[in-house]
């Protein structure tokens, strides 16, 4: 499972490394670039999104599949088994997605980065709602004009999980355990993108 997570992060963050250096087409996409209707969230507006991203449902869900994993992997080895163990891993993961997004939100705030989850067109492909679960899991609107650059926010959010959580947990700072959390971090974080692409309009 490490390695795999592993992989998935390091496809992801290569991929966009690439997409980053490369040359802006004569003709692109619209749902990549500026858009003419772009608004730039007010501070009240960031707040909303922060406590509905972090506190919601989907963040409680979330938490409980990150449970679910260590749960079946028995990780952390010291934790019990059963409802006592999972009740502790639940509360590890979502302490984690909360630091999570509260240094998103922070990040944010500095960066002027505006982390409002974007959808996908009407009649949208299955190819662009795993672009667009991309562009919200490591990329952010920016400017007046909304135009998509790489998130330190969307960046740095996962990896404050991975090591606050870590605070807590058994293990503490074992560099394989804090990799461990970060990667699921993000994958987690793709994963509810991609969802909410193909279940939520």
């Amino acid at each position: 499972m490490t390695r795999f997570v592993a992989a998935v992060i390091g496809g992801i963050v290569g991929a966009n490394l690439v997409c980053a250096q490369q040359t802006p087409p004569q003709n692109p996409d619209p749902t990549a670039v500026s858009n003419p209707a772009y608004e730039p969230p007010t501070h009240s507006e960031k707040f909303h999104t922060y406590l509905k991203h972090t506190f919601g449902i989907g963040s409680i869900l979330t938490a409980g599949v990150h449970a679910g994993i260590d749960q079946a992997q028995h990780k952390p080895s010291e934790w019990p088994e059963g409802a006592e163990g999972y009740a502790q891993r639940f509360g590890s993961a979502l302490g984690a997605h909360v630091a999570r997004g509260t240094t998103a939100y922070a990040f944010g705030e500095l960066f002027h980065e505006d982390l409002r989850y974007v959808h996908c067109t009407p009649n949208c492909s299955v190819s662009n709602r795993f672009r667009i679960a991309f562009e919200n899991t490591f990329t952010a609107a920016k400017g007046d004009d909304g135009h998509r650059e790489f998130s330190a926010a969307r960046f740095l959010g996962p990896i404050s999980g991975g090591f606050v959580s870590s605070t807590w947990r058994p293990n503490g700072f074992k560099a394989k355990g804090v990799a461990r959390e970060i990667g699921l971090n993000y994958s987690l974080g793709f994963a509810r993108n991609l969802v909410r692409g193909f279940v939520k309009r």
